[in-house]
């Protein structure tokens, strides 16, 4: 029989960490690929067939964490400033509990049932992203049929893994991993599969099981290149990782995980173009 993922045992695919002195060359390629997505018609054409649909109902939840309460407040009002779209908030203070158990927490205390929505989206507090971003991703990952989906990080973003950064000429990318945060998109036929989430306090390995869960149903996962964010602080900064990796290797046992970490990255294939 196969073992256990090998996914907190290997350091394949992880991203490497900004240095001062790189983040102005990074901060270029940004502007370059921003330039070239407005410069292409792959946008453009999406953004005038979303244009043409309905109006989507979008609840997006976040955690309240008390040394910086007005962040995610910040980021949401940033989010729904300007969409087209009906966004309801439902923000939760931080109990003494998980990310995800947080989130549920958000989604209960929501106005109106998660039934009632479109999409769902999970924030975390210290994202930054260009004026239009939920539209955009929302158009993008209807048009390639995603399920579950994140943004790309940005080159000038702090990330955990190299798969999730942006990747030239591309607006979407088919794969088969998406990761817990700084944001994450479930469409609403995702919901019933995927929520509530399974309990873990710092919430390393759920993701694993988000590949196991999607490949199950046949629900298509991706990453959103045309609307990268900048996740603003280091990742894992708050918290003590050897804990959360601990966690994270009784987590996979826990759901019997096996996939291993090279094969996670070898679905990365792009669905929408820039060009």
């Amino acid at each position: 029989m196969n073992s256990l993922s090998d996914f907190f045992d290997i350091h394949s695919g992880a991203a490497a960490p900004l240095l001062g002195q790189s983040r102005l060359k990074l901060r270029l390629r940004d502007q370059l690929y921003d330039l070239a997505v407005r410069r292409g018609r792959g946008l453009a054409k999406v953004r005038s067939r979303a244009s043409a649909t309905p109006a989507q109902r979008v609840l997006v939840v976040g955690v309240e964490v008390p040394s910086r309460g007005s962040d995610i407040h910040q980021v949401v009002d940033a989010l729904a400033e300007g969409s087209r779209h009906e966004i309801v908030r439902s923000i939760t203070s931080m109990g003494d509990r998980g990310k995800f158990a947080n989130i549920d927490v958000a989604i209960e205390e929501a106005p109106e049932p998660l039934s009632g929505f479109d999409w769902l989206i999970v924030t975390d507090d210290d994202i930054s992203f260009a004026p239009g971003f939920l539209d955009d991703m929302i158009a993008l990952a209807t048009e390639a049929d995603l399920s579950i989906s994140q943004p790309a990080h940005a080159f000038e973003s702090h990330a955990s893994y190299t798969i999730t950064k942006r990747r030239w000429n591309s607006l979407v990318r088919r794969t088969t991993f998406v990761e817990i945060g700084p944001l994450t998109l479930f469409r609403a036929d995702a919901f019933e599969t995927f929520i509530p989430f399974p309990a873990s306090r710092w919430c390393y390995g759920i993701d694993l099981l988000w590949t196991e869960l999607a490949e199950k149903k046949g629900m298509r996962m991706g990453i959103i290149d045309g609307t990268a964010i900048r996740h603003l602080r280091p990742v894992a900064g708050s918290y003590g990782m050897d804990g959360a990796i601990e966690e994270g290797r009784a987590f996979l046992s826990r759901f019997d995980l096996r996939r291993k970490r090279d094969d996670l990255w070898k679905t990365n294939e792009v669905v929408l173009s820039a060009a």
